[in-house]
């Protein structure tokens, strides 16, 4: 399953590139120059990220793309400041980052910036933050760019069409898209998986063709796969949330008239549930609010 995960991604990312390249960037202007391999610093909690050193009309930069099927265990901002460092070391050129988050409620929390200034230094680092469900979808279809089309069911549809009925136009589009038959299996193949992060197997079993269902039984299982983590992650995601809101209500119950709004997001950023009990235990032992954001911070 993670050989084939593998060659998905690298199918949408890498093996046309510029065509993925324009989509993150949003302007055409820019030339892939070459792929570069990042598996020493990939942290693989989703989909495998890629790396490019591409050619802008005044420079030559790198351009890392980075994968996130859902919310990350470790705050996404830290995560691209490592590859920044690592890439900015390796290369000596200038990094342009962007997170693509796949599942519709990833990401949300995300600001796209890590910075601090304290004892004569400063740190800024801003990054593309893409929710896919927030790209219009139609106009992806219309271009027929193969290597994005396997994206589209997680877009955003046109207005008052519904889930199941995009799916069925995001099929379509790939069932007529004019390239060989090993190509569209690939595209199938990667649109069965993405998809699956939205649809249930009975939507995609009657929206893809019956060929591939039986020249493809394995992708089933694939698709079985990826559901499960993600259920598996949603589950755990789930019990961050819930003890994020206990321990934001026993502070509001036991420090009524203070201010906790700044607390709040704080909390957000933690995504190591086990952090988040001690906290839940220390917000309902804590003298006053100050001794529990001097816990918070530390």
């Amino acid at each position: 399953m993670n050989q084939d995960y593998d060659n998905i991604t690298k199918f949408i990312t890498t093996d046309n590139p510029k065509p993925f390249t324009e989509f993150i960037l949003g302007y055409k202007n820019v030339t892939v120059l070459e792929n570069l391999t990042t598996e020493q610093i990939t942290l693989k909690s989703s989909v495998t990220d890629s790396t490019l050193k591409v050619q802008f009309p005044d420079e030559v930069a790198i351009l890392h793309n980075e994968f996130q099927t859902y919310d990350s265990q470790e705050p996404m901002h830290y995560r691209i400041a490592g590859y920044n460092g690592f890439l900015i070391r390796e290369h000596q050129l200038n990094v342009y980052s962007s997170v693509l988050y796949l599942h519709p409620q990833a990401g949300r929390n995300d600001l796209g910036s890590y910075e601090y200034t304290g004892n004569g230094c400063e740190y800024r680092l801003k990054y593309r933050v893409i929710r896919l469900n927030e790209i219009d979808g139609q106009t992806i279809l219309e271009a027929q760019i193969p290597n994005l089309l396997p994206l589209t069911p997680l877009m955003k549809p046109p207005q008052g069409l519904n889930p199941t009925r995009w799916l069925d136009e995001c099929v379509d589009a790939t069932f007529n898209t004019d390239v060989d038959t090993d190509i569209k299996s690939i595209m199938f193949a990667s649109m069965g998986i993405f998809g699956s992060l939205v649809f249930d197997m009975e939507e995609l079993r009657q929206s893809f063709p019956d060929s591939f269902w039986l020249d493809f039984p394995l992708i089933q299982e694939c698709i079985k796969e990826a559901r499960e983590r993600g259920m598996e992650r949603g589950m755990a995601r789930g019990q961050i949330t819930v003890v994020i809101e206990l321990i934001f209500e026993s502070l509001a119950d036991r420090f009524q008239n203070e201010n906790l709004q700044e607390i709040k997001p704080l909390l957000d950023e933690i995504q190591d549930l086990d952090r988040l009990k001690q906290l839940l235990k220390s917000a309902q032992t804590a003298e006053n609010l100050q001794e529990f954001k001097n816990i918070l911070n530390n």
